[in-house]
């Protein structure tokens, strides 16, 4: 539909109409069988706002969504279609690996890929907008929400979240509206408390929190999602200076802002509105376009409007922004749009899932063990062996009957192997806190199998979190293993020292033990509907582990929040002399992570070379080197390049990534990689706030994780 065309649509529209469309309400509302993804309020809301509602959330089928379609345009005056809206998050049907896994690819164009898919599985279903990508950098891994984003590192964040916006919306009819989430900063929350408020610096929050944002922002999304906490004190959903100077007038973001569920109406629990009424000015000043889930825009807009105590302008403004996204997803052409058009888990899908999980899983440890060989003995143990359980809480629309578990997969391969689950995944005691129900388990000859074990036995352990421990409303304080795995790993750890891990996990966990007992260690991270198949294919060398940590796994909790990209102190500690403990230092524990940013193992070798950088006459810096396989396996690497800033007006992080690149070679083979890097992307805010993006002295490195340099050069630009 023509731009004119719409905006006569506005202007025969009644207010309450147009306040509909501000308006999201959950599926409940209309499909008894809807997924709910957060608490309903107590207040039912006004017979015309479920008449006029503009979106619905949580509601997912063709024949369901069809109906409720169907229904709704015939009794709206003017016909307006509604738009079906859910948090697909890595996967509607086929589920890829979480975010965080799919991050330690380093693989931005299978990452769209992957989106894509899920755009196409979820549009053929019914839906037209996803709660995804999620681009708050995360370095805190208490936070169960990590294991939504792409991780520790800003440049990654935006790299991943543009890929993933491409791949959503990319397609006419089969492409869905992509969200970037939570603008901005939520990834720092206080001790890792969801829902928790934020404490940084401007400095910070701009050039490391909001940095994300404008990368992922040129993909076009057709929305942005604000987020819970405040920012200086302010809450998100009533921050004018956030949303509409920052985002809208200093970035250019000219599509849609939906809240989070009921954040708008939390500015009342955090004492910046004295009601709803109040609540309701705040944001609509603001600028957020669609109230999703609290009782402010339905209650009070229409009333504010009519008393003059905000302009019909500013519903005009909102309503339309909703009224064009609904027109640039083909919806008032066809409501219908994208319905039926793709199957679901099809072997494109599934192959497609199993080529992302292998790229994801991240090699951690290899004391000559792997890959192991099919002929000799070996011993699957743990819950996850014979478990389906390799989604996540945010999968909501996947389907565990189309996982096959370990033990089908070493079945279907005909590889021997003795499998056995050993262990409850989640004690009674842990099953409480998680609020899941408790795992019924009968395996009398437990401890007989493991007296059984010897000290030439390989034992595979595949551990790790329950599903409910990672995800929304899912910190945690300890990340150790839940205990009865704990217990199991070191009872076989005690019979013998051939210990491969698997480590399934929505977060980083601390390893100390796990990496201490075992001559291998895989982290699989939460894999998906292929996960079984590719964690068995890189155990036994069908696959060449390729996946680089997309965040610091600590050494322990004590650490966190840590990430490679802290900010330069004084009283810097040296290793080489230890005794002197007036440095920046633990006194009993080290300052480094267990496993840094970007570090991966191989079952090759690889080397760098030949590492140029030059500043160029075009304002650019021009990074070149060659990176070969020495090893007898094809691989692929991850050529990484960082930047220091090494004299400025203000304190500024050790090391960031500015640019990187996943190269497959055959053994003996070389190939060149070429960077080029604009010099504003080197830019920072001075001490004044204003931008520095010129006289600057930088180290250049080139390495294959944060702290493995091959080489580094210092250049003026």
């Amino acid at each position: 539909m023509e731009i004119y065309k719409l905006q006569q649509l506005l202007s025969e529209m009644s207010l309450q109409e147009k306040i509909g469309q501000m308006v999201q309400l959950t599926g409940a509302y209309f499909d008894k069988d809807a997924v709910l993804t957060g608490v309903v309020g107590e207040q039912l809301p006004p017979e015309w706002i479920i008449r006029y509602a503009g979106s619905v959330l949580g509601v997912i089928g063709k024949e369901k969504i069809y109906d409720i379609q169907s229904k709704y345009m015939e009794q709206h005056p003017h016909h307006i279609p509604l738009i079906f809206m859910a948090d697909v998050i890595h996967g509607c049907r086929t589920i890829f690996p979480i975010p965080l896994g799919q991050a330690c690819s380093f693989h931005p164009e299978l990452v769209s890929e992957a989106a894509s898919i899920a755009a196409s599985e979820a549009s053929s279903e019914g839906l037209k907008a996803t709660f995804s990508p999620m681009i708050d950098v995360s370095r805190d891994p208490r936070w169960g929400r990590m294991m939504e984003s792409f991780g520790e590192d800003p440049y990654m964040n935006g790299i991943m979240g543009k890929a993933m916006v491409d791949g959503y919306q990319q397609k006419s009819d089969q492409g869905v509206a992509a969200c970037l989430k939570h603008f901005a900063g939520y990834g720092a929350v206080n001790a890792g408390r969801e829902y928790n408020d934020v404490e940084i610096s401007q400095r910070t929050f701009l050039e490391q929190y909001v940095k994300p944002f404008c990368m992922a922002l040129k993909a076009k999304p057709a929305m942005v999602m604000t987020a819970f906490h405040a920012i200086d004190r302010k809450p998100i959903s009533g921050n004018k200076k956030l949303l509409r100077e920052l985002l809208r007038d200093k970035e250019g973001f000219d599509g849609t802002v939906i809240s989070d569920w009921g954040s708008i109406g939390q500015l009342v629990e955090q004492g910046v509105a004295a009601d709803m009424e109040e609540a309701a000015v705040q944001a609509a000043e603001a600028g957020v376009d669609i109230d999703m889930m609290s009782p402010a825009y339905m209650f009070w807009l229409e009333k504010l409007v009519e008393n003059g105590k905000i302009p019909e302008s500013f519903i005009d403004e909102s309503a339309f922004r909703v009224l064009i996204m609904k027109n640039q997803l083909g919806l008032f052409e066809n409501p219908f749009a994208g319905l039926g058009k793709s199957e679901k888990l099809t072997p494109y899908h599934r192959a497609k899932a199993y080529e992302l999980t292998s790229e994801s899983c991240v090699l951690l440890k290899n004391e000559k063990i792997l890959p192991l060989c099919q002929k000799q003995r070996v011993i699957w143990a743990g819950p996850y062996v014979t478990s389906k359980e390799f989604l996540s809480r945010w999968s909501i629309f996947g389907e565990h009957e189309a996982v096959e578990t370990i033990e089908d997969i070493l079945q279907k391969k005909q590889i021997k192997a003795e499998c056995i689950p050993g262990c409850r995944m989640l004690s009674d005691e842990e099953c409480k806190i998680w609020q899941v129900e408790p795992e019924r388990f009968d395996e009398p000859g437990n401890e007989r199998w493991l007296e059984t074990i010897t000290g030439d036995d390989t034992v595979v352990c595949v551990l790790g979190e329950h599903e409910s421990q990672s995800g929304e409303a899912a910190s945690r304080a300890f990340l150790t293993l839940p205990e009865e795995q704990q217990l199991f790993f070191e009872r076989i750890a005690k019979r013998t020292r051939n210990i491969v891990t698997v480590v399934i996990t929505g977060r980083p966990l601390d390893l100390r033990r796990i990496s201490e007992k075992s001559r291998a260690v895989i982290m699989a991270w939460r894999p998906g509907t292929m996960g079984a198949e590719a964690v068995v294919d890189i155990v036994y060398g069908r696959t060449n582990p390729s996946g680089k940590l997309a965040v610091s796994i600590p050494w322990c909790v004590g650490q966190v929040p840590v990430s490679y990209w802290d900010i330069k102190t004084g009283h810097i500690y040296d290793a080489d002399h230890p005794e002197n403990r007036f440095s920046s230092r633990y006194m009993d524990i080290p300052n480094t992570p267990l496993y840094p940013f970007g570090f991966g193992l191989s079952y090759t070798e690889f080397n760098i070379s030949d590492i140029e950088v030059q500043a160029g006459p075009d304002k650019r810096v021009h990074v070149h080197c060659k990176v070969s396989n020495t090893g007898k396996v094809a691989g692929a690497e991850v050529v990484q390049c960082y930047y220091e800033t090494l004299c400025s007006s203000v304190v500024r992080p050790r090391k960031e990534l500015v640019r990187f690149q996943r190269v497959f070679l055959e053994p003996g083979e070389k190939k060149t990689v070429d960077f080029s890097i604009d010099r504003e992307e080197f830019s920072y805010y001075d001490e004044n706030m204003e931008i520095v993006c010129s006289q600057m002295k930088l180290r250049i490195s080139i390495g294959n994780s944060s702290d493995h340099e091959w080489g580094n050069s210092v250049i003026f630009v």
